[in-house]
């Protein structure tokens, strides 16, 4: 029991001292936008699966050559598309069939390119990336920080109390982001937040 006393005893103390020497605080997010220019990118299947009974007799090179004589007919530039055979064994489809990525900046030719319709073709996904570089992350989290601060001072000044150094600036944004399609999505712009904690004075 003594011995429980005094483990409550030192437990209570080290809290009080933590206390004592913690400064008041006051966390806050701070966000800024910036514009983006990314790589959007489609993958379709091409199978003689999807064919059914819409072209009976077909082989795959000519279900292929059929494909290809549609996106030329479109302006669609071959050069653009990446075949991934492997990707499509990964998909354990029954008969003979292939992978196709396809990669633009523009999302009109994106918009153009996943419209086309031919023989055995369905669409498996679609999505967009971007990088920023480091001098960009650092440029859009002073600019989140300044947002921060300014938001907490207003609070403070709301309280009667001033703002001091920051104690705390959690940033978890990513250089690399990829994000899926989906409609009415803005393509242009995202923000940038951090969490900052400033002291209480």
């Amino acid at each position: 029991m003594k011995k429980y006393i005094i483990q409550t005893f030192i437990l209570l103390f080290t809290m009080t001292a933590m206390a004592q020497t913690t400064p008041p605080s006051i966390s806050v997010n701070g966000t800024t936008t910036y514009s983006i220019k990314p790589t959007f990118n489609a993958k379709m299947i091409l199978s003689l699966n999807n064919v059914y009974y819409d072209a009976p007799g077909m082989t795959f090179p000519e279900l292929k050559e059929s494909y290809f004589a549609a996106l030329k007919k479109h302006g669609i530039d071959l050069k653009a598309l990446k075949e991934d055979k492997f990707a499509y064994e990964l998909l354990r489809y029954e008969k003979e069939g292939t992978y196709f990525e396809f990669e633009t900046n523009s999302i009109e030719t994106l918009e153009k390119f996943i419209s086309i319709k031919a023989f055995g073709v369905s669409q498996s996904d679609s999505s967009f990336e971007y990088t920023l570089t480091d001098d960009e992350i650092a440029t859009y989290a002073k600019a989140a920080y300044d947002n921060a601060k300014a938001k907490a001072e207003a609070i403070a000044k709301k309280i009667d109390r001033k703002v001091g150094k920051a104690i705390y600036i959690h940033d978890s944004s990513s250089n690399k982001m990829s994000e899926s399609l989906y409609y009415g999505a803005d393509f242009s712009k995202r923000d940038y937040q951090i969490t900052v904690s400033f002291e209480l004075l």
